[in-house]
Order: structure tokens, then sequence, then C-alpha cells
């Protein structure tokens, strides 16, 4: 009898042993979109307040968001922006995760390259931009380059600290077992760094996003900055938010479509463990 409330009672508490993130699943995503849904009655209740070159309303917005998609501005524009950024964060994390791991583990390293670091963190966008304008001139390469200046110290920055946390108990190990320096570079240290990667790339891709807009916008090359900027100037500001949310849902999109998806390929043994 009693084995068979406790058989009873073990399956009324089956539910129990589902993950909290499972249950609470469609409670957040309901959260979510009532959020979203309130910040867009809020916009459309406040732009009933203001005339539509102050603060346009969802309505206009939308059109122009059309229009320029209709007349194939839309994909021209972002496909440039794209282009820079990519280009510029690829070249970041080229250059970024060597050099993190290479100054994070020799101290003479770190002294030489402490001041450039401190430089590149601390000069202002617009004096990158300045600079590029007047070695590089107006165009592409100038924009990648400044995006490149800016971004460059925030990501190494992580991976410095990521290769200066890691246990050198492991090190130590492999080298008892006679590993090169190579093989423990590529077996302990990008292991160990995988975490402050994905922190450092996750925050310089929203630099990168910032500053390639900013380099298009004060450059005139082509691009969503270009763009915003024009519509300023011809107070189209319908237009600005149409492009401005553009940049909105677009990095939604690649922080659910493209970099989730990474983040949980890399962390996939810390799941199985």
């Amino acid at each position: 009898m009693s084995g068979a409330v406790e058989d009873i009672g073990g399956g009324r508490d089956d539910h129990r042993d589902l993950p909290r993130s499972v249950t609470r699943r469609p409670l957040r995503l309901a959260l979510i979109v009532l959020s979203v849904v309130g910040l867009f009655a809020g916009w459309w209740f406040a732009s009933t307040f203001y005339p539509e070159y102050i603060l346009p309303g969802p309505s206009p917005v939308w059109d122009s968001f059309t229009s320029t998609v209709e007349r194939g501005v839309w994909t021209q524009q972002v496909e440039a922006t794209f282009v820079h950024m990519f280009i510029a964060f690829s070249i970041i994390i080229a250059l970024g995760i060597p050099s993190g791991i290479v100054i994070g583990r020799f101290w003479p390293v770190e002294d030489l390259t402490r001041v450039l670091l401190i430089f590149l963190q601390t000069v202002p966008t617009i004096v990158l931009i300045a600079f590029a304008l007047i070695f590089i001139g107006t165009n592409d390469t100038s924009v990648v380059a400044v995006t490149v200046a800016s971004g460059f110290t925030y990501f190494t920055l992580n991976v410095i600290q990521g290769t200066k946390a890691i246990d050198h108990d492991l090190v130590e190990m492999a080298r008892a077992y006679d590993a090169s320096e190579l093989t423990i570079m590529r077996s302990v240290f990008l292991p160990s760094v995988v975490p402050f990667f994905l922190a450092a790339a996750r925050i310089t891709l929203g630099v990168v996003w910032q500053v390639t807009l900013f380099a298009e916008y004060l450059m005139g090359t082509k691009g969503i900055g270009f763009q915003v900027s024009t519509a300023i100037k011809l107070l189209d500001t319908a237009t600005v938010f149409a492009w401005g949310l553009s940049v909105v849902a677009l990095t939604i999109a690649f922080e659910y479509g493209i970099f989730r998806p990474i983040e949980a390929f890399l962390t996939r043994h810390r799941r199985r463990g």
C-alpha cells in the first residue's frame, strides 16, 4: 500500500523534474511580446501630440520603410553597411585573439603594447575619423579602418583578461607531458578563453555597429549612416526612424540567428558536463 502511495506521489511530482527554463518559456515569450506591443502603443500615443516631422507615428515610418524596400535602396545600403561591419569585425577577431593571448601570457609584450591599447581605448572616434579622412580619404577603407581601431581594444582586453584567468596548473601539467607551445595554445588557452571571447564579441559587435554608422554618417560613404544623414538634412524624420528601427531589427536577427547558435556550439561541452 505504501509503495502504491509512493508511486502515485512520484507520478504527481514528475513535472517538477522539468527545467524551469522550459516551464517559464511561454510566460517569458508572452512578456517580451507584451513589452513590444507596449512600446509601439506608447510611440503611437506620443506621436499624436507632435507634428510628423518631429515625431512620426508607426504608419508613416512603415510607409517610408516600404518605399525604400520597393526602390531597392534598403537592400543596397544594408549590404554596404554589412560589408563594412563584417570586414572590420573579422579583422578584429583575427588580430585580437592571438594578440590577446600573447599579451596575456608574456608581461614584456603587455608592457610594450600598453600605451597603444590605452591610446586606442581613449581616443575619441571623431579624431580617428579625422585621421582616416586625412591619410586615407573618403572611401570604404576609411570606414573599416576607423571601425577596427575603435573595436580592437574592447575585444583584445577581454581576451587578455581571459588568458590571465587560466589555471596555470593546467599549463604546467601540459608541459610536464612535453606538449609544445602550439599544442598548449590550441588545447589549453583557446578553450579557456571561449567565454571571454563570446563576451568580447558581443560587446565589440555593438561597438562595430555604432562606429560603422557614425563613420558612414560623417564620411558620406555608402551605407545606412549616410542615408540617415541625408534624411536628417531633408527633415525626413520618418525615414530616420525607419533606418533606426531597421538597425534594431537587424541586430536582433543577428543575435538570435547567428551569434547565439555559434555560442551554443562553442559552449556545447559545458552543457554536456
